[in-house]
């Protein structure tokens, strides 16, 4: 066993961060173009092809202001001046909210006709087409028309149109009655009608007219739908959004999506319409109310005032009564007045019992808030019934849309019931203070009636007549009056909203071509990245020498060997020119440099597992040595697979297993070859124990003769990360040469058979590459054709 002395001299090798090597991946990147190549152009034509077969959706948009009210008072002289909404219903988030409900959508549809949707049937995609259809239908209102089913309409000729109708079950609906029908089941319709003819079964009923200068080609498909007014409002409505211009802003817009811009158009066109019309209705709600209120008065006093006129009249002309004395006059005038007070305060008191009457009946009616009789004295009640009657607008408004619990919800609820309670209290105050009024006029009305008892009887009575007319006359001028105030405060109102910008088609939301094609664009970019990295992720072979490198950067790479096309083994006499060869040259030069004092160079040749070309590496590297006038020779110690025994013919031979085994001599096991300076001692007969025989004395004996005849000692031996005995050969070898096979060699085996040798120390190591495609560029020096 020879004493190995020397190190390897120092190889600077690249370093690497892994996956994250710009480098590297910028090599695997330019390495595989072609999955870029492939990968644009599928993912650019997938969106063209989405583009062309998709159907877009417009989005439509207005903007309206809502004005601020002139004033927040509520005091009595202007409580008959307009009923204005409260500041919480007038600010922007429930204005949004009464805006998105469900009654103000319904009212749009309902001043629309979108009850019909019409399509035109297509190879890739069906488009809507409102208002530019070849026909229309026109329907039973009052007949049972089937839902959400398509009617297929396919033009035969001119004069007649086939309907197919085919479904699994689908809901009917009055139109005329805004309610459903009930169910069908399974159901099939062909017919083939004419222009206008009815087309009438249990499930519908309408007719199909054909619009003047329209074509409805030969062959031409289109089909239309019936879809209910509560389905239509819940598609707006949840395609509707509102929203403010700013923070702080009273300018609203309003946008809507859907695929028909006309549809979208028109929709927000009636929308603005309610808006205008709900806000001024519920300013003149309560005016309304008044007026109602006020002429069902008119009519009783009316009646009273006629009936009494006629009264008077057929005294006078029964009595011959012209007019009473000027005494008499006096006393009837001071009767009037205070009798007028007092019925006055009586038609206040009958108000406000009213009031508090149905307070107590029925609190959810709001049909008793009716602040009809002016009073300064009395303004507070007023006031509160102003206030309750906004709150109860408000909650209702809300409660209405509300999907789920809202705590604002809760909040107001308890403010009705706060305000319902100062209500009542203050209604209590104001009937005790009518009551020592009414205690007080009919006190003085005692002393007036004494003093008329001095009146004739004649005058008497035609006073009382007269004073009842009087009174009468009065309260009807007084209500007439009150009717003409509420009239024009009603006339007076205006709409809290204007429409700043009508309606019209704000663009495209989907699909967006620009940003699709550029996610397209990264998307090819980044798939096949991604399939690069994946694959380099789950690679677990050795590929190239950025492998090597990033793997193991203490041993150095000492040669490339490319891929050997041609048939025979020995390329160093067979194809001396080729890149294989001058691989082996470049290899049989940098093992000169290293610094080996002894004459005799043994080296070690391995690899992790079988079919690496070790037996390759080795031959060719012999005959490199040999052809420079070194006396070479090739030890075939790979006793368990002797392929080197078959590459020289020698498998009949006798070889290193007999001399192990003192069954024969040196020089019977040693093979001179067809080339000068080379010698090649095989395996022999193949033994059931290898690595003992390896172990023994007989080796150490076999490797001094061989230094003592030789100069080049090329040992070819099993695979080190199967079998220990290329570990035992090192130890009478100077140095060792590990063969990595490109795309080949598994890159964790490799890994702990190297670390295992470098745990113990073994030095002068180097490795091979070998197998490595021509593809791959900066493996060799030349080029394949400088060399052919």
């Amino acid at each position: 066993m020879q004493e190995r002395t020397g190190t390897i001299p120092p190889i600077k090798q690249p370093s690497g961060d892994g996956v994250f090597d710009f480098n590297r991946i910028l090599k695997l990147v330019l390495r595989n173009w072609y999955l870029f190549l492939i990968s644009l152009p599928l993912t650019l034509g997938a969106v063209y092809i989405y583009h062309r077969y998709t159907v877009p959706v417009y989005r439509a948009t207005t903007s309206i202001l809502l004005k601020s009210d002139r004033s927040g008072s509520l005091s009595q002289s202007n409580l008959i001046e307009g009923f204005g909404l409260s500041p919480e219903i007038r600010n922007i988030e429930n204005q949004i909210f009464i805006i998105k409900s469900k009654k103000l959508v319904r009212k749009a549809i309902d001043l629309l006709d979108f009850e019909v949707e019409y399509y035109r049937a297509g190879r890739m995609k069906d488009a809507e087409i409102y208002h530019s259809s070849p026909f229309v239908v026109v329907f039973d209102s009052l007949h049972p028309q089937m839902l959400n089913v398509p009617f297929y309409i396919s033009c035969l000729n001119k004069n007649s149109v086939k309907v197919e109708i085919s479904t699994e079950g689908a809901n009917t609906f009055l139109y005329g009655k805004d309610k459903n029908a009930g169910f069908v089941g399974t159901y099939d319709f062909t017919k083939t009608v004419k222009w206008g003819e009815t087309v009438s079964t249990p499930y519908f009923s309408f007719k199909l007219k054909k619009l003047n200068n329209s074509v409805c080609e030969q062959g031409g498909k289109f089909y239309f739908k019936f879809r209910s007014p509560d389905y239509i409002a819940n598609v707006f409505r949840s395609r509707l959004s509102v929203g403010a211009n700013s923070e702080g802003s009273s300018i609203m817009h309003i946008s809507v999506t859907g695929t028909s811009p006309g549809k979208l158009v028109n929709f927000l066109d009636k929308l603005n319409i309610v808006i205008m019309e709900n806000s001024l209705e519920r300013k003149n709600d309560m005016a309304t109310r008044s007026i109602n209120f006020i002429s069902s008065q008119l009519k009783k006093v009316s009646d009273t005032l006629e009936n009494v006129q006629k009264k008077m009249l057929a005294f006078r002309k029964s009595n011959h009564f012209v007019v009473p004395s000027e005494y008499s006059q006096m006393m009837t005038d001071q009767y009037f007045e205070k009798e007028k007070k007092l019925n006055v305060l009586r038609i206040k008191k009958e108000y406000y019992l009213y009031i508090q009457r149905r307070l107590k009946e029925d609190a959810k009616s709001e049909d008793f808030m009716l602040p009809a009789i002016s009073d300064e004295t009395n303004g507070l009640v007023n006031q509160l019934v102003m206030e309750l009657f906004t709150l109860k607008e408000e909650y209702e408004t809300l409660t209405a849309n509300a999907d789920s619990p809202n705590p604002y919800i809760s909040s107001l609820s308890q403010k009705i019931v706060i305000a319902e309670s100062n209500l009542q209290v203050a209604i209590r105050q104001v009937l005790k203070n009518i009551e020592l009024q009414e205690k007080e006029l009919k006190d003085n009305l005692k002393v007036i009636v004494n003093e008329i008892k001095d009146i004739p009887e004649l005058e008497k009575e035609y006073a009382d007549i007269e004073r009842n007319y009087k009174l009468n006359d009065a309260i009807y001028t007084f209500l007439l009056q009150k009717h003409s105030e509420n009239q024009i405060a009603k006339a007076s109102n205006t709409p809290d909203n204007e429409v700043i910008d009508s309606p019209y088609v704000s663009g495209i939301v989907s699909p967006n071509k620009k940003s699709n094609y550029s996610k397209a664009f990264m998307l090819g970019l980044l798939l096949p990245i991604a399939l690069i990295f994946l694959k380099e992720l789950l690679n677990t072979k050795v590929r190239g020498k950025e492998d090597l490198e990033h793997l193991q950067d203490k041993i150095p790479l000492l040669g490339v060997i490319m891929h050997n096309k041609a048939e025979t083994q020995d390329v160093i006499h067979e194809q001396p020119h080729s890149v294989v060869s001058e691989a082996f040259r470049s290899l049989r030069t940098k093992i000169k440099f290293m610094s080996c004092q002894n004459d005799t160079w043994a080296i070690t040749i391995t690899s992790t597992n079988t079919g690496e070309g070790k037996t390759f590496c080795a031959q060719n590297l012999a005959s490199a040595f040999s052809i420079t006038g070194k006396k070479t020779v090739l030890l075939g110690f790979d006793m368990r697979k002797p392929r080197l025994s078959a590459i020289f013919d020698l498998s009949e031979k006798i070889g290193i297993s007999s001399y192990l085994t003192n069954q024969a001599e040196f020089e019977d096991i040693c093979y001179k070859t067809d080339y000068d300076n080379l010698f090649v001692v095989p395996s022999g007969a193949i033994p059931p124990n290898p690595s003992e025989l390896i172990s023994g004395e007989k080796t150490g004996q076999l490797f001094k003769l061989l230094r003592e005849r030789f100069e080049v000692i090329i040992i070819d031996t099993p695979p080190i990360g199967l079998v220990a005995d290329a570990r035992i050969l090192m130890d009478y070898s100077d140095c060792h040469l590990y063969v990595v096979r490109a795309n080949y060699t598994n890159k964790e085996h490799m890994g702990y058979s190297l670390n295992n040798l470098l745990l113990e120390n073994i030095s002068h190591m180097g490795m091979i590459l070998n197998d490595v495609s021509l593809k791959d560029k900066g493996y060799g020096y030349y080029s394949a054709e400088y060399y052919g």
